[in-house]
């Protein structure tokens, strides 16, 4: 089992001329429950059931928050709704689920609330998934369930369907199914192919009322995609391409894409590339898929080398390029069907035995304006590694090419500390302060309490 509690406070400046600051004293206490190994040893002389054996387990985490600042008593109206929906007192229910590994040597299963990743594609859903691992070394998936609903008691807002917000789509109940193949126990290879919908069907959501203020939705199709992803390990671990993409059927067209190296040159030389296309993506049922969207594209390279056991020096670049087409209606050109917007940075990096430090600058321009800047960043162990002593400051300064008003610099001091009270049990505290040209005070203050403990029944 493991508990953290997590305390925040600072100062919330609204907009308006009087610039009325509001605090925000934020708690959050997350528990994490794992019963493992509930199946005994098959052997007398095992202490361990053998993993190939199989094993059942369950995994679950919950969060309480609360805001017990001014910020949420100072909104009225549709405000105040869409803040106490945010940042009012929620339990969320982020995973729980029982799991069975290896089950007669080739099935695994989950039941419960799970979180998924496939490629560029990530939900959450309340239901059953299995796996069955096959020979030929390729191993076959299914799912489904309920879609998670983040307005619901233990709900989990993160994984609420964007741009239907207040809407009665938004509280319609929506069955998620999907299958997935991917390659299996190939060392060299990782590899996963995968299809997800999710819908809401008129038969069950008759007691949601349509836009129209009439009983009943009809039914619709919310998301379905289609994700692919793909991960290699070459010449003896030096080399690992990999990339991933997610088409999205409902709008006919790719959403992500994204494709990269890490290359280990030689012991001491690094390169990393990483290249990124996506759009963002909604609900189908929301009005946003009709407005004309273009991706953006991002590329960054990496170089790094290790001049020695203690000092790592890397130089990186970041490009974005931003799309535009012609308005359909009137016609209207853009001065550049293509806009660049980028630059670069550097660092060192030094790691002795109880102490290090980072060095970072970068400059950016083109697109988007102008940002340059820096950070040293230190870590100092003391008291037989009991406690670190954490120092950050960093210097920004950014200029908008479009609004000549968003021009300034912010300059951050920070320190903190974690301290290990006793074996599992970890106090993280850190505060920092901010000065800039539209503040009279932005002062942060951060604590965690971490405390993880287990116990085991049963006999050895």
């Amino acid at each position: 089992m493991t508990t953290r509690s997590v305390g925040e406070g600072y100062m919330v400046r609204l907009p308006g001329e009087r610039g009325q600051l509001v605090g925000r004293r934020r708690l959050a206490q997350y528990v994490g429950l794992g019963v493992y190994g509930i199946l005994p040893p098959r052997e007398s002389d095992e202490l361990t059931r053998d993993p190939d054996d199989g094993q059942l387990q369950i995994v679950a985490s919950m969060r309480l928050r609360h805001d017990f600042g001014t910020f949420t008593r100072r909104a009225s109206g549709q405000a105040q709704d869409l803040i106490e929906s945010l940042d009012g007192r929620q339990i969320d229910l982020l995973y729980g689920y029982f799991e069975g590994r290896q089950i007669a040597r080739f099935f695994d299963f989950k039941i419960g609330r799970q979180f998924e990743m496939s490629g560029l594609d990530f939900y959450a859903f309340d239901g059953g998934w299995i796996r069955a691992n096959t020979p030929a070394h390729v191993a076959v998936e299914a799912f489904g369930g309920q879609q998670v609903d983040g307005t619901a008691l233990f709900g989990f807002p993160t994984f609420e369907l964007d741009g239907t917000q207040g809407t009665p789509a938004d509280q319609s109940h929506s069955p998620v199914v999907g299958a997935a193949f991917a390659l299996s126990d190939i060392k060299f290879a990782d590899a996963r192919f995968a299809y997800r919908r999710t819908w809401s069907p008129a038969a069950i959501n008759g007691d949601i009322p349509d836009v129209d203020g009439a009983a009943g939705v009809g039914t619709v199709v919310d998301q379905e995609f289609i994700s692919a992803s793909v991960a290699l390990r070459m010449a003896k671990g030096k080399l690992a391409p990999f990339g991933a993409g997610r088409y999205n059927l409902g709008v006919s067209r790719l959403d992500d894409l994204s494709a990269g190296v890490w290359w280990a040159l030689t012991d001491m030389h690094t390169l990393r590339a990483y290249y990124l296309r996506t759009i963002p993506s909604f609900d189908l049922d929301s009005i946003f898929n009709v407005f004309a969207l273009e991706p953006f594209e991002d590329v960054r390279v990496v170089y790094q080398v290790r001049t020695g056991p203690r000092w790592t020096v890397y130089s990186r670049f970041q490009g974005r390029f931003f799309h535009a087409s012609p308005t359909a209606d009137s016609g209207f050109e853009p001065a550049d069907r293509v806009a660049f917007g980028g630059g670069g940075g550097g660092g060192a990096e030094l790691r002795l035995r109880r102490f290090g430090m980072r060095l970072d600058g970068y400059g950016l321009g083109g697109e988007g304006g102008t940002r340059a800047g820096g950070s040293v960043d230190t870590r100092t162990h003391v008291l037989y590694d009991r406690i670190a002593i954490d120092a950050r400051s960093y210097a920004l300064y950014y200029k908008d090419e479009v609004t000549d008003q968003r021009e300034g610099y912010s300059v951050s001091l920070q320190a903190g500390t974690n301290i290990r009270l006793a074996h599992g049990v970890y106090l993280n505290m850190m505060a920092e302060e901010l000065f800039t040209p539209y503040t009279r005070a932005a002062f942060r203050a951060f604590g965690m309490l971490n405390v993880d403990w287990a116990f085991r029944v049963g006999q050895r």
